[in-house]
């Protein structure tokens, strides 16, 4: 039996854009074992996904940071046949190396790709859905698509959180964290305002635990306070509720990936980066919402901490007038 190993050990969101990656192996070899190295945070994402078969988990900035944690997983996927690396960085590339793993496919690109004995163009300008299916050397990829499946024990669970919270009519998503300070929507308070006035939606917040602060916050400059599950959730369950929504609303992060993961419609507000760079919600439901062109978009590929020009125009600038806008034709 081929063995393949998919290595993904990005943020979740990168790794729900890794999706097909998964499915599209198991056609090209049918009756394959396939496997992800993925961060811990990542597992409710894929555990119940049917195209894989085991996940392995690396905590590479927890209890494994070093060289210990690279050989621990190497030592696991020996016995591998070719190794798919995803991200182009060291860590990654070292892993199936280590193993001794004869087929290792990665992109040209990574500055450690004299590791590889398979090399795959990085084409900038195509979506990351498209970069990682052209790692596998698939026909067809546009039959394929990020994919999050919910099994009927997360569908309870999400179920009993919901009625729990007293949650029973229609309602909208909002996610407003983010990782990087620099793409979190300022303007979040007014917009939950917005939604409930225009389409009659109740909103829930979700995030983690991370963004619990930067929930309360929301709640508490909302007229029309906001179901507030910031950090009661893992993953699935945020994707579960996502799933039941009418629409979401999110910063360019993780839930974006998810909304479009699952078919719910998605508004996603670009600041600091631009869907250009390929990391854009991967669904015909969606509308990516920014303030256009102005002269220090992007200002860097992933945010920052702070605004480097001070002003954090792309943000404070973009009205909830605008948002509200791309949902319409979503909602409608």
């Amino acid at each position: 039996m081929k063995k393949i190993i998919v290595i993904q050990t990005a943020f979740p969101g990168d790794v729900i854009l890794a999706t097909p990656v998964f499915e599209a192996l198991k056609d090209m070899a049918p009756g394959c074992f396939l496997a992800a190295v993925i961060r811990p945070e990542s597992y409710p994402l894929l555990k119940d996904n049917p195209h894989i078969d085991d996940i392995l988990i690396y905590n590479k900035y927890g209890n494994e940071r070093g060289l210990k944690g690279i050989i621990r997983i190497s030592r696991l996927i020996r016995d591998y046949d070719w190794a798919v690396i995803i991200q182009r960085y060291l860590r990654s590339a070292l892993i199936a190396y280590l193993a001794g793993i004869k087929r290792r496919t990665g992109f040209g690109s990574s500055g450690f790709r004299f590791l590889y004995t398979e090399k795959k163009p990085y084409h900038e300008n195509r979506h990351e859905v498209l970069r990682c299916l052209d790692l596998t050397g698939v026909a067809e990829a546009g039959k394929y698509r990020p994919r999050i499946f919910i099994m009927d024990k997360a569908r309870k669970k999400t179920d009993k959180l919901l009625s729990d919270s007293g949650i029973r009519n229609s309602f909208a998503v909002v996610a407003p964290g983010s990782v990087w300070a620099t793409k979190r929507y300022p303007h979040f308070a007014e917009l939950i305002d917005l939604v409930k006035e225009e389409f009659g939606l109740e909103v829930i917040l979700l995030g983690g635990a991370d963004d619990i602060e930067v929930s309360k916050s929301v709640v508490n400059n909302s007229r029309h306070k906001p179901f507030d599950l910031t950090g009661k959730t893992d993953l699935l369950v945020s994707a579960g509720i996502i799933s039941r929504s009418r629409i979401t609303f999110t910063n360019d992060s993780a839930p974006a990936h998810m909304a479009a993961a699952v078919e719910t419609p998605v508004v996603a507000i670009f600041g600091p980066t631009i869907p250009e760079f390929g990391f854009s919600p991967y669904s015909e439901k969606t509308r990516v919402v920014d303030n256009g062109k102005l002269y220090c978009r992007p200002c860097s590929r992933h945010g920052s901490k702070k605004c480097p020009q001070r002003h954090f125009r792309c943000m404070m600038d973009l009205l909830p007038e605008k948002v509200i806008k791309a949902a319409r034709p979503l909602i409608a």
